[in-house]
């Protein structure tokens, strides 16, 4: 089983992250889509009629003699019924998504340092303990760290102007991220309160701050790089397809269709690979968490102290 507890830098915070999708990768995303794979199902089937029937209406508008006279609202118009419905179930659908996504990485990291039998019930037995905290965590959030996030950002890019801004921007940005990652960690991992989590999240955050903010500077611009090529490349394939094969022969509504189920189907392959690739994330996170824990507690000498007494007996 992966070594949570264990001493570590800059390099080894994005080894290990690996090195851990690695050793626990297939288990991991295999509970991951057990759990969170129904509730992705409902969501992109939603956004794809959503976007296949707004697509559908602006190539029709495009089409239609009466382009100038809102037939596009009116199209609109005639399918809001049909928004409103899949609007509401996307709501709920994303609402209970981002708790998945938030709560089922620490449960995963949890049951590996205690070196518990990790199933999908173990897993979901684990996030539903959490559930309080983790609500708490979010509404308690948005008073504390949003504000600070408002503030943060609007003083950088106005600092862009003259420069200075840039560089400060692109280490307080990252710095602000891993601190609420941090606090969440430690707020859900151990049973202080809020405000004793966010404070140990930023000593954490503090204690290494230029290898955890390289560490995750890196990771955010690895799942960028790989969120593109799931994104753009099938989005470029299929349009440069279409514009290929388009004769003017051939009946235009062909091709709109063809179009709109293209520009569907990217977006429900973006909303999968983003909810997917966050796991990147907040498994590099963890492992900063669990690594600074451990400098700061020595649960792993502990540890390697109660195995030779064990070995002895």
């Amino acid at each position: 089983m992966f070594q949570l507890y264990k001493k570590r830098g800059f390099s080894e915070f994005i080894s290990d992250t690996f090195a851990f999708l690695k050793l626990e990768g297939k288990n991991y995303f295999k509970n991951y889509f057990i759990i969170n794979g129904p509730l992705l199902l409902i969501l992109v089937v939603c956004i794809y009629f959503a976007m296949k029937v707004y697509m559908d209406a602006l190539f029709s508008s495009v089409n239609s003699q009466n382009f100038g006279e809102n037939q596009l609202l009116n199209d609109l118009m005639n399918n809001i019924p049909i928004f409103i419905f899949l609007g509401i179930i996307s709501f709920f659908a994303i609402l209970f998504i981002s708790f998945v996504s938030y709560s089922f990485p620490i449960s995963y990291l949890k049951l590996v340092s205690t070196k518990s039998d990790i199933t999908t019930q173990s897993i979901f037995q684990t996030m539903k303990v959490k559930l309080g905290k983790t609500i708490l965590f979010f509404l308690a959030s948005i008073l504390v760290f949003l504000p600070i996030i408002a503030i943060t950002v609007t003083l950088l890019i106005l600092l862009s102007i003259i420069i200075i801004g840039i560089p400060l921007l692109i280490i307080l940005i990252p710095a602000l991220f891993s601190w609420i990652k941090l606090s969440y960690y430690d707020y859900i991992s151990t049973e202080n309160d809020y405000l004793k989590s966010v404070g140990n999240g930023f000593e954490l955050l503090k204690s290494k701050f230029w290898p955890i903010v390289g560490s995750t500077m890196i990771m955010y611009l690895i799942y960028y790089i790989i969120y593109s090529v799931f994104t753009m490349v099938p989005y470029l394939l299929g349009i440069w397809g279409i514009f290929s094969n388009m004769d003017p022969q051939v009946n235009q509504e062909e091709t709109f269709s063809t179009m709109s189920i293209v520009v569907s189907a990217v977006l429900v392959i973006a909303t999968i690979s983003n909810y997917t690739l966050q796991n990147l994330i907040f498994i590099n996170q963890g492992i900063i968490f669990y690594s600074l824990t451990d400098e700061k507690e020595n649960i792993s000498i502990k540890s390697d102290i109660d195995l030779i007494g064990s070995d002895s007996e």
